[in-house]
């Protein structure tokens, strides 16, 4: 899924890796074929190793005008299991 997708990409930037615990998504309007969209994720807050993200979906020409949103939870993995789980977080890589 989209949002999914960006949403880890969202927190990943801000230096979070992390898996998915639950993820809402509320489709408010249809999403337009073959027209521009505006997708965007941020993380939200953090809660110990929860990251909670908001993310939302627009057209171009409408930004105002949301056609879908999304909430996530998010957990950062055990510092221990972590380079097993995201290896490019290992040292040297």
């Amino acid at each position: 899924m989209l949002l999914d997708e960006l949403m880890g990409w969202a927190r990943a930037a801000a230096g979070m890796p992390a898996m998915t615990i639950s993820l809402d998504v509320n489709h408010h309007r249809p999403v337009p074929v073959l027209t521009p969209l505006r997708v965007v994720a941020r993380v939200a807050r953090t809660d110990g190793r929860e990251i909670f993200v908001d993310g939302s979906i627009t057209t171009e020409t409408d930004p105002p005008t949301t056609a879908v949103t999304a909430s996530g939870v998010f957990v950062k993995p055990d510092p221990d299991r972590a380079g097993t789980l995201f290896p490019s977080l290992r040292e040297g890589s």
